[in-house]
C-alpha cells in the first residue's frame, strides 16, 4: 500500500439511506452502506477491466458503477452519449406538457383499470421512493389513459427536478478518469438548526447505539473493500502504466497503512472478546498481545505530517446498561424488543398506584392441576431459558401487588446483555397464577410465530390466543390508517376512470366538431387525391327510368350522326364484330366471361359498346347500365376513350355533354352526367371500392389486359370475385390478348371463354444476325458495345536454355479466341456479321445499330419506297433520352421534312402522347419512341415497322435491400410476339429484332406475374387500408398466391417502419399516408419526411439514386481513378449525400451545353444515363409529393436555380430523413485504430444479423471512429458487404428508429433491444413523446389535407434539435 501517490475519488458519495451504518468519527463513506458492492469482481468483469485501462478516459453516471448492457458496460466509448442543451431541453419539455394538456385528456380511458393495477403500481412507485403527491400526479397524468409503470415512471423522470428524483433517477452524468480510488475527506460541519430536546436526544441516542453496534462490522467492511479496490488499482496502474508507477514509488502515505491497521486492530479485539466469551485465557492472552504490538505501530503514524486525522480511531466509552422499560400492558406490546432503542429510557411507572376509578381486568388463570399432566408456563419458561439461553441466568419473577390481587414482573436475560422485561395488565387472584400469566407473556414475547401455546394449559392457551387475535387486528388497523390515503386516492382515480368512460361518445370525423352551422368540412384525402372524381352514386341514380331514357335518345342520336355512320363502316372490319353475338350470349347468361382475342381484334373497343348497346336498346325498356372499364395505363384509358367517344358519334370528345363515354385516371377526370361507359385506370376501380365495397353503381366490370399481371389487377381480381358471389346483378368480363386464358377461367369457378382470332397482315421478322448483315454494321472492339473478355489473353512463360546451362524463362501473351461460341446457323453469315455477333454486349442495347438500321430503312430500295411509321421498343424513359439526342446530333437525319421524332411514355403529358396516334403527311416518316405501353396498351394506326430491343423494366425484389426496384430485363415470347404483331396493323409489316433468333428461343413463354416477383408491403397497405382483414389470409385466395412467409415478411415490415398497429392489421397514420404513395414504403416514408422538414428536393433525388441505380461508374481498368474521383466529391462520410452533391453539379452545369456536360460525366466517372433516369424518377416523385398535398405545385418547365453545396446543418437534416427512411438497416462501428497512419483498416459494422465490412466502392471504406452507420443494402460476395452507407448521429435513431425503451435506473435507452446510448432518463422519455408528437402532426395532415406544416411548431423544434445535436 506504501509508495503510492494518493488519488482523489471521482464524483461524491451517495446520500445515504435512514437507517444506515455510521462510520468512525471522521470517515467519509463513499457509498451507502444498505447497498453492498461486489467486493471481488468475477472474470468477466475482470477481463472488462483489463479492457477499460486501455482508453484513456470514458463517460459514466454518478452512483453508477457500471452497467452490462448487451456485454458492453456504459464505460464503453461504443456506446454513445446523448445530450441535449439545457435551453432547448427545457422547450421541447414545454411543448410536450402543452400537447399532453391539449390532447392527454381527449384520450380514451382505458377499459381494463382495475384496483389491483393501480395499487400495485402504487407501491412499486413507493418501492422507487417517489413522493406521494408525485406519484398521484404521475398516475392521474398517465395511467389513466392505458398507461403502466413505465408511462408514469417516464412522466416523473420528465417533469420533476433533479432534487425532486429518488437516488437512482439522477439526470446528471460526469466524466471521470478510468483509475480513481475514494478521497477521505472530513464530513462538513454544518450548524444544525436548534431543535426540540427530545428529537436531540433521541438523535444522540440512536447515534451512540448505532455506532456502538456497528463500529466493529460496517468500520471494519469498508476498510477492508478500501484495501482490496486499492490494491486493484495498484495492479491496474502497474499493468497499464508502469511509468506512474515508478514515479511514486518514493512517497509514503500514512494514512494508507493506518487505515490497514485499524482493520487488523478491530479483528483483534473482536478476537480477545470471543476468547474471553469462551474462557479461553490462551487465546484472550495472544489477542492482547496483538492489540499492543498494533497501537505501538499506529501511534507513529499518527504523528506522521501527512496523516489525516479525521481517521483516527478514538475509543468509545461503553455504555451503561439499562433495562428495557416494563410492558404494563399488551397493548402497549413492542415486537422489536431486541432491537436497540432510540428514544432514552424512562422512568418506570407505578405499578403499585392502581387507580380506583380503573376498570380491573381480573381472571381465574386455575387449569385444574390434577387433570393437566404436561408443564406449567412458569416450569415452561425456565425450561426455554435454560435451553436456548444457556449462558443467561434463569429468569426472576417478581411478585406486583394491586390490592388484593396480583400480577408478575417477569425478567430475562439475554446473551447479549438485552434484559426481557414484561408485566402482564390482567390481574390474579393469588401470586401463582400471576407467575404463570407473566411467563406466558414472556414465552409469547420470545417464541413469536411457534405454536408454543399448544403445549401450555388451556387457560394460558386462551389468553395466548387472545392477544395473538388483538395483536392482528391492531397490525390490520395500523396498515389501514397507513394506506387509507392511498386507498381513497386509487378508489377516486377508478371511480373517475368509470365516470369517463360512460360518457365517451361516439367519435365524429375530426373537423365536424368545429364547424360552423351551415359550413361543410375539409376536403377528405381521398378527395383531395381525386379531387375531380365524381361521388359514388347509390344504385338509385343509374337506374332511373327518366335517365335511362334519355341515354337511350342520346345513342339513337348519336348513331344517326355522320361520323357515327362513317365509322361504323370501320367497325364492321373488325375480327370481333362477327363475334358480337355471341359475346353479348355469353355475358346475358354467365356471371363471369373470359374474351381471349388476339392483337388487332378490336376487342378494347368494340365488347363495351356491344354491351352498352345491348343494355339501352335491345327491349322496350332500357336496362341499368353503368360499365365501367379498366385499363393497366393512362394513356391507355384516354386513347381508349377518344376512340370509342368518336365511334359513337360524339365529335367534342370523351367527357363531353353529348358524350355516353368518358375517362378518368388519376388527376384528370372526363366525366359527367350522361356518361354511361367510364373507361379508367385499376388504381380508380380501387379507389371506388374503398368508398363502396359492393360497387352497387355499377352494373359491368370489363377489366382489360389481365394477361399483363400487375400487382394491382391480381388484387383487383380477388377483391372482384368476392363482390360477384355477393351481387347476382354484377356482370365480370376479363379480356386478354394472350392464350393463357384458362388460368382466369378456372379461378372464377371455370366461367366459360370466348375466342375471338386478330386481324393482322403478315410480317416479316429480321433477328441480329440479319439486321448487322442488311446494314453493314461494323463493330469495334473497343466500342462501349462489345464485351470485354477477361480470357482475351492467355500469359505463357517460355523457358530457354542458355550457353552455361543458365535457363531464362521470357514471359509471353498470346491472344485467344474471344467470346462464346457461335451457332452452326450463323456458317452462311459474313466474318464481319459472325464478329459483331460473338462480341456485341447483349445486356447493353446498341444505340449505334438502331440509328444504322433507321438510316438504312431510308436508303434501301426495298423499304425506302414504303410510307409508314416506325415504333422503337426501349425499356425506359432513360434510353428515350439517350437515342433522342443521339438522333437529333446525327447528320443524317437532321432533315424534318423528312423525320419526326415522337417519344411515348406514362408520364408525358396528354398533349405530348397524343402526337403518337397522328398521322403524318406522306413523305415524312414518324419515328415513335415507346416503352412496353405500346405492346398491347395503345395502338398506333400507322406503323409498318417494329424495332425491338428484345427489354423491358420490371420491378423485381432485391432480398438484400429489401426494396424493389425497375430493373432492366430480357422480355418473354409472348411479348416479343405482341411487339412483332404491331407492325402488321394496316400492312403487310416488318419486325427487326436486335437479338439472335438463338436467345429469342431461350426467352420464358410468359412474364412471371408480379405479385410473386416484388415485395408485398404496398399491397398489403392497401389491404389493410381497405379493411379486408388479414393480409395472410387474404393473398391466400389470390390467383397465383404468394408465399406466405413473404407475406409476413411484409406485414413485420410495415410494423417496424410504423405503418402499421403493433398487435392488429390496422394503419396507423403514417400507414394511410404511405398507402396513397404508389412506391415502395421505405422510399415513401422518406419522402414524405423530406417534404415536412422542407428537405424534398434532396431526398427525392436521393431517393430516385435508391430506386434505379447509382450514378458513379467504376471502369474495370480505372478503378483507383474513379474511387479518387468519387472522393473528391464525399460529403459528411455519406455516399447518399455524396451521389446529391455529383448530381447539383451535373445539374449546374447541364445549362453549359452537352460537351460540358459529357466532360463532367467524363471526369468524374458518371454514368449520364443514370443521371438521366434520376433527374426523371425525381420530377415525378415530386409531382406525386404535390399530388397528395405534402408540398406546393411548382410551375413545370421552369429549370431551378443553381444551388450551391449543402450546409453542415442541411447535412444533419438530410441524414435524419435517411435514417427515417432506411432504418433498421444500420450498423455500430467496431472501432480498430491502426498504429500505422498509412495503413487504413476496412471499416468493420456490427449489424442485427452479424458483422459486415464497408463496400470498398463506399467512401466510408476506411472509416474509423466510434458510431453508426446507415446503409442501403445488405451484399454477399466472398463475405458479406454493405453498400451505400453514411454516418448518422444518435438523434435520427431515437427520433425515427425501432422500439424504444428507457432504462430509468441504468441511465440507458436502448432500441430494439440491441442499440444502446447513453443518456440521462429523461432524454430518453423526451424522444419517446416527441415521436407521439411527430404522429399527431401525420394525424393532422390526414385528417385535413390542405394543411401547411410550414409553421408547425412541433416541425420546428425537432429541426432546431436535429441540427443542433453536434453542438450540443
Amino acid at each position: 500500500m506504501g509508495g503510492k501517490k494518493k488519488r482523489s475519488a471521482a464524483g461524491s458519495s451517495a446520500p445515504g439511506a435512514a437507517g444506515a451504518a455510521i462510520a468512525p468519527a471522521g470517515i467519509g463513506l463513499p457509498e451507502t452502506p444498505g447497498k453492498k458492492q461486489q467486493n471481488k469482481p468475477n472474470p468477466a468483469k475482470a477481463t472488462a477491466k483489463e479492457n477499460k485501462a486501455k482508453a484513456p478516459r470514458t463517460y459514466t453516471f454518478t452512483n453508477t458503477p457500471g452497467v452490462e448492457t448487451g456485454g458492453a458496460s456504459v464505460s464503453d466509448k461504443s456506446i454513445l452519449k446523448v445530450v441535449i442543451q439545457a435551453d432547448l431541453e427545457r422547450r421541447v419539455i414545454k411543448l410536450i406538457n402543452e400537447f399532453r394538456q391539449e390532447y392527454g385528456d381527449k384520450a380514451p380511458i382505458s377499459g381494463r383499470i382495475t384496483t389491483k393495477k393501480l395499487l400495485d403500481l402504487y407501491t412499486a412507485l413507493q418501492a422507487f421512493s417517489f413522493r406521494t403527491e408525485h406519484i398521484e400526479e404521475a398516475m392521474k397524468s398517465s395511467v389513466l389513459y392505458g398507461g403502466d409503470l413505465h408511462s408514469a415512471l417516464d412522466w416523473l423522470c420528465l417533469n420533476l427536478r433533479d432534487d425532486e428524483l429518488p437516488e437512482g433517477f439522477s439526470q446528471k452524468m460526469q466524466e471521470e478518469n478510468q483509475k480513481t480510488k475514494p478521497k477521505f475527506q472530513p464530513p462538513a460541519q454544518k450548524k444544525a438548526a436548534p431543535e426540540p430536546e427530545v428529537q436531540k436526544a433521541s438523535e444522540q441516542q440512536e447515534l451512540k447505539q448505532a455506532g456502538s453496534k456497528q463500529d466493529s462490522v460496517s468500520v471494519k467492511e469498508w476498510i477492508l473493500r478500501y484495501a482490496e479496490q486499492s490494491s486493484e488499482d495498484e495492479e491496474q496502474e502497474e499493468n497499464g502504466k508502469p511509468a506512474q508507477a515508478a514515479e511514486g514509488e518514493d512517497e509514503f502515505d500514512p494514512n494508507d497503512r493506518y487505515l490497514i491497521l485499524t482493520a487488523q486492530l478491530l479483528d483483534a479485539k473482536e478476537s480477545a472478546a470471543s476468547a474471553k466469551l469462551k474462557r479461553d485465557k490462551n487465546g484472550q492472552r495472544m489477542a492482547q498481545d496483538r492489540i499492543r504490538i498494533i497501537q505501538q505501530e499506529m501511534k507513529p503514524l499518527e504523528a506522521h505530517p501527512m496523516f489525516n486525522s479525521a481517521i483516527k480511531l478514538t475509543d468509545t466509552p461503553k455504555e451503561e446498561k439499562k433495562p428495557l422499560p416494563v410492558l404494563e400492558a399488551k397493548d402497549n406490546l413492542n415486537f422489536n424488543l431486541f432491537e436497540k432503542l432510540q428514544l432514552p429510557a424512562q422512568p418506570p411507572p407505578q405499578e403499585n398506584a392502581v387507580k380506583k376509578n380503573e376498570a380491573k381486568d381480573v381472571r381465574n388463570f386455575d387449569y385444574g392441576a390434577r387433570s393437566w399432566t404436561g408443564k406449567s408456563p412458569k416450569q415452561f419458561l425456565i425450561d426455554w431459558c435454560r435451553k436456548n439461553l444457556p449462558k443467561s441466568p434463569q429468569p426472576s419473577f417478581q411478585k406486583v401487588p394491586a390490592g388484593k390481587y396480583w400480577r408478575c414482573r417477569v425478567r430475562v436475560l439475554k446473551l447479549n446483555e438485552e434484559v426481557l422485561e414484561v408485566c402482564p395488565t390482567i390481574l390474579t387472584e393469588d401470586s401463582m397464577q400471576a407467575q404463570h400469566l407473566g411467563a406466558t407473556l414472556a414465552l409469547y414475547t420470545l417464541v413469536k410465530g411457534q405454536s408454543v401455546h399448544q403445549l401450555l394449559p388451556p387457560t394460558y392457551r386462551d389468553v395466548w390466543l387472545e392477544w395473538q387475535d388483538s395483536e392482528k387486528k391492531r397490525q390490520e388497523q395500523t396498515k389501514i390508517e397507513i394506506n387509507k390515503p392511498r386507498d381513497q386516492f386509487i378508489a377516486r382515480l377508478l371511480s373517475r376512470a368509470k365516470q369517463q368512460t360512460h360518457k365517451q361518445v361516439p367519435v365524429l370525423p375530426p373537423d365536424w366538431g368545429s364547424l360552423e352551422p351551415g359550413e361543410e368540412p375539409e376536403e377528405s384525402w381521398e378527395d383531395l387525391v381525386s379531387a375531380d372524381e365524381e361521388p359514388a352514386k347509390g344504385p338509385g341514380a343509374w337506374q332511373d327510368p327518366a335517365k335511362l331514357e334519355s341515354a337511350r335518345a342520346q345513342l339513337w342520336a348519336l348513331r344517326a350522326s355522320p361520323l357515327a355512320q362513317r365509322l361504323r363502316r370501320e367497325r364492321e372490319q373488325l375480327p370481333v364484330f362477327q363475334h358480337r353475338g355471341r359475346v353479348l350470349d355469353a355475358v346475358r347468361q354467365h356471371r363471369v366471361v373470359v374474351v381471349a382475342g388476339e392483337t388487332g381484334s378490336g376487342k378494347s373497343t368494340q365488347i363495351p359498346q356491344f354491351i352498352l348497346e345491348e343494355l339501352l336498346t335491345a327491349s322496350a325498356q332500357p336496362q341499368h347500365c353503368s360499365i365501367v372499364v379498366t385499363q393497366p395505363r393512362r394513356i391507355s384509358a384516354m386513347s381508349l376513350a377518344s376512340r370509342v367517344s368518336q365511334e359513337l358519334g360524339c365529335e367534342e370528345g370523351p367527357g363531353a355533354r353529348g358524350s355516353l363515354c368518358g375517362y378518368q385516371i388519376r388527376m384528370e377526370t372526363k366525366a359527367g352526367d350522361a356518361t354511361r361507359l367510364l373507361y379508367c385506370t385499376t388504381g380508380i376501380l380501387l379507389r371506388k371500392l374503398q368508398q363502396d365495397s359492393q360497387l352497387s353503381s355499377i352494373s359491368h366490370i370489363i377489366v382489360d389486359e389481365v394477361h399483363e399481371r400487375s400487382v394491382q389487377s391480381d388484387f383487383l381480381l380477388t377483391i372482384l370475385r368476392d363482390v360477384v358471389m355477393r351481387r347476382a346483378d354484377l356482370r365480370l368480363v376479363l379480356m386478354s390478348a394472350t392464350v393463357d386464358c384458362h388460368k382466369f377461367a378456372n379461378y372464377f369457378n371455370r366461367c366459360p371463354v370466348v375466342t375471338i382470332p386478330g386481324r393482322t397482315f403478315p410480317v416479316q421478322v429480321f433477328h441480329l444476325e440479319d439486321v448487322v448483315e442488311e446494314t453493314g454494321y461494323v463493330l469495334e472492339l473497343d466500342s462501349e458495345y462489345a464485351q470485354k473478355f477477361l480470357e482475351e489473353e492467355e500469359e505463357v512463360n517460355v523457358a530457354i536454355t542458355a550457353k552455361g546451362g543458365r535457363t531464362q524463362v521470357h514471359q509471353e501473351f498470346i491472344v485467344k479466341e474471344g467470346g462464346g461460341g457461335l451457332s452452326p446457323a450463323l456458317d452462311h453469315f459474313s466474318n464481319r456479321t459472325r464478329h459483331a455477333v460473338q462480341y456485341m454486349n447483349p445486356n447493353k442495347i446498341n444505340m449505334d445499330l438502331v440509328l444504322e438500321l433507321l438510316h438504312y430503312l431510308d436508303r434501301s430500295p426495298q423499304f425506302a419506297v414504303l410510307d409508314g411509321a416506325v415504333l422503337v421498343f426501349l425499356p425506359g424513359l432513360a434510353h428515350i433520352q439517350q437515342l433522342c439526342d443521339l438522333f437529333r446530333s446525327d447528320k443524317r437525319f437532321r432533315s424534318k421534312d423528312r423525320y419526326r421524332l415522337v417519344p411515348l411514355h406514362s408520364t408525358l403529358s396528354s398533349q405530348d402522347q397524343a402526337a403518337a396516334f397522328t398521322v403524318p403527311p406522306p413523305g415524312v416518316r414518324k419515328i415513335v419512341l415507346s416503352t412496353n405501353i405500346a405492346e398491347t396498351g395503345v395502338t398506333i394506326p400507322d406503323v409498318v415497322f417494329v424495332i425491338d430491343t428484345g427489354k423491358t423494366k420490371e420491378n423485381r425484389y432485391h432480398e438484400s435491400s429489401q426494396m424493389s426496384s425497375l430493373v432492366e430485363t430480357f422480355i418473354s415470347k409472348a411479348s416479343a410476339l405482341q411487339r412483332q404483331g404491331r407492325a402488321g396493323r394496316v400492312r403487310e409489316g416488318f419486325c427487326f429484332r436486335l437479338f439472335t433468333q438463338e436467345r429469342f428461343g431461350s426467352f420464358m413463354d410468359y412474364s412471371i406475374p408480379e405479385i410473386l416477383r416484388v415485395p408485398l408491403e404496398e399491397l398489403c397497405l392497401h389491404i389493410m387500408k381497405c379493411e379486408y382483414g388479414s393480409p395472410e389470409d387474404f393473398l391466400s385466395r389470390a390467383l397465383d398466391a404468394p408465399q406466405p412467409q413473404s407475406v409476413s415478411n411484409a406485414v413485420s415490415l410495415l410494423r417496424r417502419i410504423g405503418a402499421c398497429e403493433p398487435n392488429a392489421h390496422k394503419l396507423t397514420a403514417l400507414g394511410q399516408h404511405l398507402a396513397t404513395l404508389p412506391v415502395n414504403v421505405r422510399i415513401g416514408k422518406m419522402l414524405i419526411f423530406g417534404a415536412i422538414f422542407g428537405c424534398l428536393e434532396p431526398i427525392a433525388t436521393i431517393a430516385a439514386a435508391i430506386s434505379e441505380k447509382s450514378p458513379f461508374a467504376t471502369p474495370m481498368d480505372r478503378r483507383e481513378e474513379a474511387n479518387l474521383a468519387k472522393a473528391a466529391l464525399a460529403v459528411a462520410n455519406s455516399d447518399h449525400l455524396t451521389i446529391y452533391n455529383a448530381y447539383i453539379g451535373w445539374s449546374n452545369v447541364r445549362s453549359e451545353g452537352i460537351r460540358a456536360e459529357m466532360a463532367y460525366c467524363r471526369k468524374h466517372f458518371l454514368n449520364r444515363t443514370a443521371l438521366l433516369t434520376i433527374e426523371d424518377v425525381k420530377q415525378e416523385l415530386m409531382r406525386m409529393m404535390e399530388t397528395v398535398g405534402f408540398c406546393p405545385a411548382k410551375p413545370r418547365g421552369a429549370r431551378p436555380p443553381p444551388r450551391g453545396p449543402l450546409s453542415r446543418l442541411e447535412h444533419a437534416l438530410l441524414n435524419a430523413v435517411l435514417t427515417a427512411g432506411l432504418y433498421d438497416n444500420v450498423g455500430r462501428i467496431l472501432y480498430t485504430p491502426s498504429v500505422d497512419v498509412l495503413d487504413r483498416a476496412v471499416c468493420t459494422a456490427e449489424t442485427a444479423q452479424g458483422k459486415a465490412q464497408v463496400h470498398p466502392s463506399s467512401v466510408n471504406r476506411t472509416l474509423q471512429t466510434h458510431g453508426w452507420l446507415l446503409f442501403q443494402e445488405k451484399v454477399k460476395y466472398s463475405r458479406v458487404f454493405l453498400r451505400d452507407t453514411t454516418l448518422i448521429s444518435p438523434f435520427p435513431m431515437l427520433l425515427f428508429g425501432g422500439e424504444i425503451e428507457v432504462q430509468h435506473r441504468e441511465r440507458l435507452v436502448s432500441l430494439d433491444g440491441w442499440i444502446h446510448f447513453q443518456a440521462p432518463v429523461r432524454i430518453g422519455v423526451i424522444f419517446k413523446h416527441l415521436r407521439k408528437l411527430i404522429d399527431s402532426v401525420l394525424e393532422k395532415k390526414l385528417q385535413n389535407p390542405k394543411m401547411n406544416l410550414t409553421d408547425n411548431q412541433t416541425i420546428h423544434t425537432i429541426t432546431e434539435l436535429i441540427t443542433c445535436e453536434n453542438a450540443a
